[in-house]
């Protein structure tokens, strides 16, 4: 999706465009082109949002730059992959979600974090989503884990 911004010239806009059209030639971008923003200035283009896989990044920015009057890209597209990683590197450094490994399942969708599984405890639970929402390029999180319900001893 492209955007205008104030100070935005009719060319910038047409630029827009046309990269987000040239996106169209590769089917995983077709796809999924509407997690991409394109923003130009002046013939250069910046591109944000999230793609699933550092090849559609890689794809993005060959396609951004083979379109006329852009003159440099810059990308700053998020990768799904690497968002979980900083997610569950953040989570097993905090000493207060460590002991949640491994029932904390983490899933990376288009910048959404998803957190299932299971959290030995409410607070545990609440954190992790806390944590997980301070990464950069995180857009949301939907925080599903669930804390298991102890049984009560028998009398």
């Amino acid at each position: 999706m492209s955007s205008i911004h104030p100070g935005s010239t009719q060319h910038d806009a047409d630029l827009a465009v046309a990269v987000c059209e040239s996106f169209d030639r590769h089917a995983t971008l077709r796809i999924w082109k509407r997690s991409i923003e394109v923003q130009a200035n002046a013939g250069t283009v910046v591109l944000t949002g999230a793609v699933r896989s550092q090849s559609d990044k890689e794809i993005a920015e060959k396609s951004a730059r083979g379109v006329k009057g852009v003159t440099a890209v810059e990308n700053q597209l998020v990768v799904d992959g690497d968002l979980e990683l900083a997610i569950a590197q953040a989570l097993a450094a905090d000493s207060r979600t460590r002991a949640g490994f491994p029932g904390i399942l983490i899933g990376v969708v288009f910048g959404v974090a998803y957190l299932k599984g299971t959290a030995p405890t409410a607070e545990v639970k609440k954190t992790a989503g806390e944590i997980a929402s301070k990464i950069v390029g995180v857009l949301r999180i939907s925080n599903e884990l669930v804390v298991p319900v102890k049984a009560k001893a028998a009398a």
